[in-house]
């Protein structure tokens, strides 16, 4: 398969997840018109907020999201696949919850998962704190999946800063690794589209940011800015920070040239 389809959703989440659910869902409906192989969302696609205790209130377990409900009916009805970015999810006899992405093929069956390895502790300045490692359990395992003969690796937002992860992937043989974001803004703006040009270009794969946009819950921010760069860093298209839907078709031969053209795997 050489041409691959991709629609980005970039939006902004609601304190809900039945409103993101109906959100998306539309969304899904306008990005048929360009018959996508995959459609893609950012991270905390169910709910975004400042509050913990709103978090802890409203997220669901995996079973009753209403979001997973609806992706999973829209992938079979439709036929396409769909990656929920991340969902913030409930976890039986365990305090913490879990940040997950999910692939659904094209029948609705869930047929890969990851749970975000590395957990955004940071301090970005006196007004702007986060502590996920306190609200959510780390993943441990990384994962990756087929489709067609592509390979295509899971991350999600600020793994986007550990190199390791994107080149394990890369070194088993993904053509594609898709980020789902929630990026903050001060961090958005100095960092991320820098970063997203460094993973792919030293990998030589293609890189799908899918970023959360707009106003949040308790004046929770976040950046946008979803994009599609190349194996040789160029970025092929890109939104701001409003919502939309950014459909790109990708010729997966580019991998295999730039990876002859700079054999990293034969090289780290």
């Amino acid at each position: 398969m050489k041409n691959f389809k991709i629609s980005q959703i970039q939006f902004e989440a609601k304190k809900l997840p039945i409103q993101n659910a109906n959100i998306l869902e539309s969304y899904f409906n306008k990005s048929l018109k360009f018959k996508p192989h995959i459609i893609t969302t950012p991270e905390c696609s169910n709910i975004i907020t400042n509050s913990n205790m709103h978090l802890i209130k409203y997220a669901n377990y995996q079973l009753d999201c209403p979001v997973l409900k609806m992706a999973k009916k829209f992938a079979k009805q439709n036929k396409v696949y769909i990656n929920i970015g991340s969902l913030l999810l409930k976890q039986k006899n365990n305090k913490k919850l879990i940040n997950r992405s999910f692939i659904i093929n094209k029948i609705g069956k869930i047929v890969k998962y990851y749970d975000k390895i590395h957990m955004f502790d940071v301090k970005i300045n006196s007004k702007e704190k986060y502590s996920e490692s306190c609200s959510f359990s780390s993943g441990k395992k990384i994962s990756f999946f087929s489709f067609r003969n592509i390979k295509i690796g899971l991350t999600i937002c600020y793994d986007l800063r550990f190199p390791y992860l994107f080149r394990f992937l890369a070194q088993k043989g993904c053509h594609i690794i898709l980020l789902p974001a929630a990026f903050t803004i001060p961090t958005g703006k100095a960092h991320w589209e820098t970063l997203l040009k460094a993973r792919a270009i030293e990998n030589s794969n293609f890189v799908v940011a899918t970023g959360m946009c707009g106003n949040h819950h308790e004046n929770r921010k976040t950046y946008g800015h979803s994009m599609i760069i190349n194996p040789w860093g160029i970025i092929l298209n890109k939104l701001k920070n409003e919502q939309n839907i950014l459909n790109t078709t990708i010729n997966i031969n580019e991998v295999n040239k730039v990876r002859k053209k700079i054999p990293f795997k034969f090289n780290d």
